[in-house]
């Protein structure tokens, strides 16, 4: 009952700084940021209850266009396709995005999550919840600024492979 409880608040708290960042004109990443502090579980309680689970799409390049095509091709087979199309893929976006689908009751209606995650942050994504299925993209030279060499995004996106489940 507890978690019930606080997850409800997180809800309503992050709605709350939602719409405040939305008054102002920005700070969509910022719910989920404060969110991600409070309640770490948050993520994991909510998508861990979608009957087809979490499929995590990443790799260097494609993320976006990969997502939107997977989420359409689910959505006309009749699912209900929760995904973070605002282009944040670190975890603080998918919380943020959580918090524009989910009811203020908790009620959160949907059958999949098809996420785009940025290639380092989808790590941090699997210490916070399951992923069911990893859905891995091309590794090239770009953001070498971020991640050093190829062989590192390759060492990122290999370590994702093993958090899935299927």
């Amino acid at each position: 009952m507890l978690n019930v409880v606080k997850t409800r608040s997180s809800i309503i708290l992050g709605k709350t700084i939602q719409k405040t960042c939305n008054f102002y004109g920005g700070g969509s990443a910022l719910p989920g940021l404060v969110i991600e502090k409070l309640q770490p579980n948050f993520v994991n309680s909510v998508l861990s209850k979608l009957p087809y689970g979490i499929v995590v799409i990443s790799g260097t390049n494609g993320k976006t266009t990969t997502t939107k095509i997977v989420s359409e091709l689910l959505r006309s087979q009749n699912l209900r396709v929760f995904t973070n199309n605002t282009g944040s893929n670190f975890v603080r976006g998918v919380i943020s995005a959580i918090l524009q689908s989910i009811k203020l009751s908790g009620r959160f209606d949907y059958d999949i999550a098809i996420l785009e995650l940025d290639e380092a942050h989808s790590r941090k994504f699997a210490e916070v919840s399951s992923i069911d299925y990893a859905l891995l993209l091309n590794v090239s030279e770009d953001q070498l600024d971020r991640f050093g060499t190829t062989q590192n995004v390759a060492k990122l996106l290999n370590n994702l492979s093993k958090q899935a489940k299927r």
